[in-house]
C-alpha cells in the first residue's frame, strides 16, 4: 500500500543524510573528511540504485536503515537527544518503508530481474539476507577503518569490506571470503589483537553537536561476519560435494 509514497520518502531521507555526510566531510574535523566522503558515497549509491530500481538497492538500503537503529541504543547514555532521535528514527522509516512483499514487486521480484536472472527462491533469499548483512556493516566498517587513526590493516579491511558488496551484487564467491577477512580484521581490533582498540567517531550533524565516539565501531564493523554466515550451511553442502 502507497508504495510509490513510501519509495520516495525514502530516496528522499537517503539524499538527506547523503547531502549530511558530505557537509560534515566538508566543514568537520580535517582528520575526519576521508571517513564522512566514504559515508556519502555509500547513501549516493542506495539513493542511485534503489532509483534505478537496481534489484539488490531495496536491501543495502534497508541494511543502512538498520545501520542507523543502531545509534538508537546510544539513548540511555545520552539521553532523548533530538539530533539522535531524528537519524534514528528516520533510518528505522527506512528499512520500513522499502520492506514488504509489494515493493519487492518492484526489484528483486519485479519481471525484468526474473527474466535476467533466474534467482532460486534459496538464492534469493540468502542474497537478501547477506547485502542486507553488507550494508549494515559497511558503515560502521568506514567508521572503524577511516578514523583519524588509519594504517596499512584499516585500509585493507575497507578494500575488503568494499569488495564483498561488489562480489555479492555479481554473484562471486570470493565476496563471501572478502567479507570474512573484513569482519575478521574488524573483530581482532575491537578484541584488542592488534594493540589499543581503534576509536571511531560518529558525528551526525555538520556542527558536530553531538559526537559519539569509543572502540565500539570495530566491533560493531565486525558485523560484516554475518555476511559469510548466511551462506555457511551451502558452503558446508559445497565442501563436502
Amino acid at each position: 500500500m502507497f508504495l510509490g509514497i513510501r519509495r520516495a520518502i525514502s530516496l528522499l531521507l537517503l539524499s538527506l543524510y547523503f547531502w549530511n555526510f558530505l557537509l560534515v566531510a566538508l566543514v568537520g574535523p580535517e582528520d575526519l573528511y576521508a571517513c564522512y566522503a566514504a559515508l556519502a558515497a555509500v547513501y549516493g549509491v542506495a539513493f542511485v540504485g534503489v532509483a534505478a530500481e537496481w534489484f539488490w538497492a531495496r536491501w543495502f538500503a534497508i541494511g543502512l536503515g538498520q545501520f542507523g537503529a543502531f545509534s538508537l541504543l546510544a539513548l540511555p547514555q545520552t539521553g532523548p537527544e533530538p539530533s539522535l532521535l531524528v537519524f534514528g528514527i528516520s533510518h528505522v522509516l527506512v528499512a520500513l518503508f522499502l520492506g514488504g512483499e509489494g515493493m519487492a514487486a518492484r526489484y528483486e521480484r519485479s519481471e525484468a530481474c526474473v527474466e535476467r536472472y533466474n534467482f532460486q527462491e534459496e538464492s534469493l533469499i540468502l542474497l537478501r539476507r547477506s547485502i542486507k548483512s553488507a550494508g549494515m556493516s559497511l558503515p560502521f566498517l568506514i567508521l572503524f577503518t577511516l578514523a583519524p587513526r588509519q594504517d596499512a590493516l584499516h585500509l585493507t579491511a575497507l578494500a575488503l569490506g568494499v569488495a564483498a558488496l561488489v562480489g555479492l551484487v555479481r554473484g562471486r564467491t570470493w565476496g563471501l571470503f572478502a567479507a570474512a577477512g573484513a569482519g575478521a580484521i574488524a573483530l581482532g581490533d575491537g578484541l584488542g589483537l592488534f594493540g589499543a582498540p581503534t576509536h571511531g567517531y560518529f558525528l551526525t550533524t555538520p556542527s558536530g553537536s553531538l559526537i559519539l565516539h569509543g572502540p565500539g565501531f570495530a566491533l560493531l564493523a565486525s558485523l560484516m561476519l554475518l555476511v559469510p554466515l548466511a551462506f555457511a550451511r551451502p558452503l558446508a553442502r559445497w565442501l563436502r560435494a
